[in-house]
C-alpha cells in the first residue's frame, strides 16, 4: 500500500544513500518511532550513508531527536537538508547532554540532611528579615499617617474573618458535639457523665478553638496569601509596585499581618462559641444534660485566664499565618511552578509553626489556669 505524504518514512538508495519523506513531528505515534528506530538502528553506521531530508514535509524536535539518537548524537558525514533543519540540529548539539542519575551513595542522605537544614535555616532568616522590615515600616507609618493602608487592612480582615465564620462554625459545632459524645460515653461508666461541662469548658477556650482555628486558617488563608501574591510575579504587578516606588511589604504583607492579627482571635471565640453549641446539643442528646443547664454550668467553669490564653493564641498563630503567607508569596518566582510550590511549602510551614507553638506554649503554661 502507499503511503499518504503525513506518514514519516525513508528508503535506500544504491546502498549508500538514505531519502526520507512524510512528516516527522510530534503527530507521529510513540510506536511508529519505535519502528523507525529499530529499522534505522539495522543500517549499520550513520557515517556509511548520505541522508536526504530535502523531500521530508515537515520536522519538529519530535522527529530531529528520533533522527538524532539514529545519528548516535552527532551530524553524519553527509547530509543534504536545508538551513533550517540543520538549525534544529544545531539546537540539539548545543544542548547539555543528560547525565546518569545519582545513584544512591552512603553520603546521600546527609547530602539530603544538610540541604533541609539549609533551607529551614534559609527561611528561618527571611521571616526574620521580613519582621524586620515590617517593624521598620509600622516605624513609618507612625511619622506618616497618611501611608497607613487601611483600605487593604479592612479588606483582610473582611477575607480573613468574615469569610471564614462559616466553615470555622460548622467545623467548631461537629468537633464540639463529637468530643462531648466520645468523653460523654467514656465518662458514663463512672457515673461522671456531668464533668464532661467542666473539661469541655476548660479545653475549648483554652485549646480547642485556637488549633482549630489556626490550623484551618493556615490551609485557607496561609496559602491564599501565597498564591495571590505569587500570581503578583506572574502577571509583573510586583514589579510595578517597586517601580512606583511602593514598598511590597507595606503594600502587601503589613495589612495581611495585621488584618489576620486582627481577625484570628475574633474567629477563636466564634470557635468557642460554636463548639460549646454543638457540644451543649450533644450533651442534651446523648447524656441528658439539659442544653440550658449545660451552657449556665460551663459559663460558671470557664476561667478567664484560659479565655485569655487562646486569644492570645489566636493573635501569634494570626502573625504566623500572614508572616510565613506573605514571605513565600515575595520571595515566589514568576512561574506557575514556583508559585504552586511555595503555597505547598507556606501551608506545612504554617501548620508545622502552629503545632510547635502550641505544644511549646502548653508545656510552658501547664500551672497556669488548671489548677
Amino acid at each position: 500500500m502507499a503511503k499518504t505524504s503525513s506518514e514519516p518514512a525513508w528508503k535506500r538508495e544504491n546502498d549508500t544513500r538514505i531519502t526520507l519523506f512524510g512528516s516527522w513531528n510530534l503527530l507521529v505515534d510513540k510506536q511508529r518511532r519505535r519502528r523507525l528506530f529499530r529499522g534505522f538502528r539495522r543500517l549499520g553506521p550513520p557515517d556509511n550513508y548520505c541522508w536526504d531530508l530535502q523531500q521530508v514535509d515537515a520536522l519538529d524536535s519530535t522527529g530531529a531527536l528520533v533522527l538524532w539518537k539514529v545519528w548516535q548524537g552527532r551530524l553524519p558525514e553527509q547530509l543534504a537538508c536545508s538551513d533550517d533543519q540543520r538549525h534544529l540540529f544545531q539546537r540539539l548539539a548545543d544542548m547539555p547532554a543528560l547525565g546518569e542519575p545519582a545513584r544512591a551513595g552512603s553520603l546521600n542522605w546527609l547530602e539530603r540532611l544538610g540541604s533541609g537544614i539549609v533551607a529551614v535555616l534559609a527561611t528561618g532568616g527571611g521571616i526574620f528579615v521580613l519582621i524586620g522590615q515590617l517593624m521598620l515600616d509600622i516605624g513609618y507609618c507612625v511619622r506618616h499617617p497618611r501611608v497607613i493602608p487601611w483600605k487593604e487592612i479592612s479588606a483582610n480582615i473582611y477575607h480573613i474573618g468574615a469569610t471564614a465564620m462559616v466553615l470555622l462554625g460548622s467545623i467548631g459545632f461537629l468537633i464540639g458535639a463529637v468530643m462531648t459524645i466520645q468523653l460523654g460515653l467514656a465518662l458514663e461508666q463512672f457515673n461522671a457523665s456531668d464533668m464532661v461541662i467542666g473539661m469541655m469548658a476548660t479545653a475549648v477556650p483554652r485549646e480547642l478553638g485556637a488549633v482549630v482555628t489556626g490550623l484551618l486558617m493556615a490551609g485557607r488563608t496561609g496559602s491564599a496569601m501565597t498564591a495571590s501574591i505569587g500570581a503578583m510575579h506572574i502577571t509583573e504587578e510586583y514589579n510595578a509596585l517597586q517601580a512606583l516606588g511602593s514598598a511590597p511589604s507595606l503594600r502587601l504583607a503589613l495589612p495581611r499581618v495585621i488584618g489576620a492579627a486582627i481577625a484570628m482571635p475574633l474567629l477563636v471565640v466564634w470557635t468557642d462559641i460554636t463548639s460549646m453549641l454543638g457540644s451543649a446539643l450533644a450533651a442534651q442528646a446523648q447524656i441528658g444534660i439539659n442544653f440550658r443547664l449545660f451552657l449556665a454550668e460551663a459559663m460558671q467553669q470557664v476561667q478567664i485566664v484560659n479565655f485569655w490564653i487562646g486569644l492570645g493564641k489566636g493573635v501569634l498563630f494570626g502573625l504566623v499565618i500572614a508572616l510565613v503567607g506573605a514571605y513565600f508569596g515575595m520571595s515566589s518566582s514568576p512561574d506557575t511552578e514556583s508559585m504552586s510550590r511555595n503555597t505547598t511549602f507556606s501551608v506545612v510551614t504554617s501548620l508545622t509553626m502552629i503545632l510547635l507553638l502550641d505544644a511549646s506554649l502548653g508545656a510552658a503554661l501547664t500551672h497556669v489556669g488548671l489548677l
